[in-house]
């Protein structure tokens, strides 16, 4: 078993299909699936079901390529701490629920890092998915907002799955609505103002319980309508034309000609903070992303 043997696995089951992994690895599809079939040989374990839309991982396969992240990533922090980095090429994941900030961060990350080359990766996810990126080593930092009720069970999760989560900011809870949103010049808002009104929240997919609602689950469990999105210009989209409201944190940071925030009551807080692995040393692209974090926070602070 070799160092390349585990990025072939790990880039197939990134990309789904031998063919789209052989074209991202620049080598040749039968040579690749020689390759996965030799490590599942020498293994004794079967990491791909191969069907006619390509592979499916076994679970044997999710528990094999779970260590084989972590030995990559491991590979790639002794090469960033002791080999020639500077002339190589920079590789770093961030999973994030949908913030605003956290995408400032980032691009103020790679404006730091001006390099000739980089494979970096922004996931903006589900917050299940933000805890399994980072516990599986498919990122190496996720970012995500607790508030009291979903704080003790994420908690408990974090332990399971050896995640630290580190608090970065502390703010109340606000309900974002459109300019033009008749409640708009309020000074703060209810629940039950909010009654006749949408709650756009973000789908949680096969987790969507209360536990890992984006914002305040609260909003959604009390609202009697509700509509749910994946993708942020739609919901950016549906409270403009619905006079809808969104929960969530961050908006009106960022577009401040389009959105408003206005303080809802009783007061309520969302704890941000980001998430690693216990067991790794954060890479100096982690700890720079963290630090950049730190600035963007203010800004919503």
């Amino acid at each position: 078993m070799t160092l390349q043997q585990l990025k072939y696995a790990v880039t197939v089951s990134e990309c789904g299909t031998i063919s789209a992994a052989a074209e991202k690895l620049f080598i040749s599809q039968p040579s690749l699936t020689t390759a996965t079939r030799d490590l599942e040989q020498e293994l004794g374990i079967t990491i791909f079901s191969r069907t006619n839309r390509g592979v499916i991982v076994s679970r044997e396969g999710e528990e094999f390529l779970g260590y084989a992240r972590q030995i990559l990533s491991q590979t790639q922090l002794l090469q960033e701490r002791f080999g020639a980095r500077s002339e190589g090429e920079l590789r770093f994941s961030v999973s994030s629920q949908h913030f605003n900030f956290t995408v400032l961060a980032f691009a103020r990350l790679v404006r730091a890092y001006p390099g000739p080359r980089y494979s970096l990766c922004f996931r903006e996810t589900t917050t299940y998915e933000v805890l399994s990126d980072v516990s599986q080593m498919r990122s190496e930092i996720g970012v995500l907002a607790l508030n009291d009720g979903t704080r003790p069970y994420l908690q408990r999760l974090f332990q399971k799955l050896n995640l630290s989560f580190t608090e970065l900011a502390r703010v109340p809870a606000q309900l974002y609505l459109s300019v033009d949103h008749p409640l708009a010049s309020r000074s703060s808002v209810t629940l039950a103002d909010m009654a006749p009104y949408p709650c756009i929240s973000f789908e949680q997919g096969d987790h969507n319980g209360q536990f890992f609602f984006e914002g305040l689950s609260a909003a959604a469990a009390q609202s009697p309508k509700n509509i749910c999105v994946r993708e942020r210009a739609t919901e950016y989209q549906l409270i403009q034309s619905l006079h809808g409201y969104s929960p969530d944190v961050g908006i009106a940071s960022l577009y401040r000609d389009q959105f408003v925030s206005v303080p809802l009551e009783p007061r309520q807080y969302h704890t941000i903070g980001y998430l690693l692995r216990r067991d790794l040393t954060p890479s100096r692209l982690t700890q720079d992303y963290i630090q950049s974090l730190r600035c963007a926070c203010a800004d919503i602070g």
